[in-house]
Formats: C-alpha cells, sequence, structure tokens
C-alpha cells in the first residue's frame, strides 16, 4: 500500500532536480507552497545562493532512492572484511 502525499512529495523531489522548485515557475499554486514548506522542513532540499534555486540534500536523495525499495525489504549489509576481499578479488580478475 502506497501513501498518495508520500507519492507526491517523492514526485515533487524529482522536480528539484529539473526545475530548481517541487514546481515550474509558472505554477501558482497552493499544494505547491505546501510541498516547498515541508521539504524545506524535512531537510530533504534547501536554498543554494550560488545557483539562484533550490537543490536537494543528502537526506532528499536519500528518499528518493529508497522511494524504489519495497517496504520491508531486507537488505544485507556486508562487514568491512567482506567487502575488501570482495575489492581484491575483482581487482585480481580484472588483470
Amino acid at each position: 500500500m502506497t501513501d498518495p502525499h508520500e507519492t507526491r512529495l517523492i514526485e515533487a523531489l524529482k522536480k528539484v532536480e529539473e526545475h530548481g522548485d517541487v514546481a515550474p515557475p509558472h505554477v501558482h499554486d497552493p499544494k505547491t507552497m505546501v510541498m516547498r514548506h515541508l521539504a524545506i522542513h524535512a531537510n530533504l532540499m534547501r536554498w543554494d545562493d550560488e545557483r539562484g534555486h533550490y537543490v536537494l540534500t543528502g537526506t532528499g536523495r536519500s528518499r528518493i532512492a529508497a522511494r524504489g525499495r519495497d517496504h520491508g525489504a531486507v537488505l544485507r549489509f556486508r562487514k568491512r572484511e567482506d567487502r575488501a576481499e570482495n575489492i581484491t578479488k575483482r581487482k585480481a580478475e580484472e588483470s
């Protein structure tokens, strides 16, 4: 089951990359203002003075990426030693 508010927020965050805001500049909708307000207060996006528009934060990017996974998906975490061994094996295979 998908939360419709979460889905709208994720779609709005994806538009930040395209337009620099949760909607194109010509859209003047109260929902847009609410989405922008929620995203800023949840630390999902911030205003970048140098670029002159909103940008996603790391939290916002991870929120979008997490949306692709199923709820309750089990993710396997490997120890650093295991990762180091796999990297060493890959480098040996490439040589």
